[in-house]
C-alpha cells in the first residue's frame, strides 16, 4: 500500500489526468447509453402509434365523399348564381308526397331516403338553365353529374305575391332518383313530434318523463320522415331484463303511415329508432 501511494504522489499529475478521462469516459458512456435507449424508447413509441394513425387515417377517409375529376372539374367553375342556388337546396329536407321519401342536399352530396334506407350519392352540377313562367313561379332546369351518370333536373320555386320571397319549392327527375318521376317538396321538419297513447306504466317503465323520447324522436323523424307530428304508441312492449331494454313501436301520422321499432336502454336511459 505505501508502494502505491509513493507511486500515486511521484506521478499525481499523470494519476489526476488518467482519474479525470476515466471519469469523462464513464460519464460519456451514461450519457450515450441513456440517449441510445430514449431513441429506442420513442421508435418504438412511433412504431406502436403509428398503426392507429394508419387506421384513424383509413377510417376517416372512408367518410369522405369521393368525387370524379369530372365533378371536381365542374365545381370548380361554380358561379355566384350556382352557389346560392345550392344553398337553398341544402337549408331544407325534401319530401315526397308520403312522406316517407326523402333528400337531403350538401355541397358535394345528397343523400336519398327511401322508406328509412338511406343511399349517399356525390354529385356536382353542369349547367343550369334559369327560367320562368312568366307569372309566378321560377322554374330552372339543372343538369346534374351524379355517380350514376348525367340527370336533368326540373326545380320550381313558387313566389309570393310580391314576387321575391319563397313560398314553396319542388324538385323532379325522371331518371335521378329511385322514385321516378317523383315531386319532392320543399319541407321544414316539424320541430315537436307529439306522442300519442301512452299509459302511464309505460311512461314509468321511461323514466316517468316522455321528453326525452319525445326530443329524441323529433330529431330522428327531421331526417327521415319531416312531414310526420304525430307518433301514436301501439301499445305492445317487450321488457328483455338481460340486455336491460324494453321494445315497443309507434305508428306515424305521414300520409302513408308508418311503423317504427323504439328500443330504450334501462341502464343508460337512451333511445334509439328504426323501421
Amino acid at each position: 500500500m505505501d508502494k502505491i501511494k509513493a507511486i500515486v504522489s511521484q506521478h499525481k499529475k499523470t494519476s489526476l489526468l488518467a482519474l479525470f478521462v476515466l471519469i469523462v469516459f464513464v460519464g460519456f458512456s451514461v450519457t450515450s447509453a441513456m440517449n441510445v435507449a430514449q431513441r429506442r424508447a420513442e421508435e418504438e413509441s412511433i412504431e406502436q402509434v403509428e398503426p392507429d394513425n394508419e387506421k384513424t387515417s383509413s377510417s376517416e377517409s372512408d367518410k369522405d365523399i369521393k368525387l370524379s375529376d369530372s365533378q371536381k372539374e365542374a365545381i370548380k367553375g361554380y358561379d355566384d348564381k350556382v352557389k346560392r342556388l345550392i344553398e337553398t337546396m341544402s337549408s331544407s329536407i325534401w319530401s315526397d308526397k308520403t312522406g316517407t321519401n326523402t333528400l337531403r342536399f350538401y355541397d358535394t352530396y345528397y343523400v336519398e331516403t327511401i322508406n328509412g334506407v338511406e343511399k349517399t350519392h356525390p354529385y356536382a352540377i353542369t349547367k343550369v338553365e334559369y327560367g320562368t313562367n312568366g307569372a309566378d313561379a321560377e322554374i330552372d332546369t339543372v343538369v346534374f353529374l351524379t355517380d350514376t351518370g348525367t340527370h336533368i333536373a326540373t326545380y320550381t320555386i313558387a313566389l309570393d305575391v310580391e314576387g321575391s320571397s319563397i313560398s314553396t319549392s319542388t324538385l323532379s327527375s325522371s331518371s335521378m332518383f329511385s322514385k321516378k318521376d317523383s315531386l319532392y317538396e320543399c319541407a321544414d321538419p316539424v320541430k315537436s313530434i307529439t306522442v300519442k297513447g301512452l299509459n302511464s306504466e309505460m311512461t314509468s317503465l321511461f323514466g316517468g318523463d316522455v321528453t326525452k323520447l319525445t326530443e329524441d324522436l323529433s330529431s330522428w323523424c327531421a331526417s327521415h320522415f319531416p312531414t310526420a307530428s304525430e307518433a301514436a304508441w301501439e301499445k305492445t312492449a317487450v321488457i328483455d331484463y338481460e340486455k336491460g331494454i324494453i321494445s315497443t313501436t309507434f305508428t306515424l301520422n305521414t300520409e302513408t303511415p308508418v311503423s317504427i321499432a323504439v328500443t330504450y336502454s334501462l341502464s343508460d336511459k337512451s333511445y334509439n329508432f328504426e323501421l
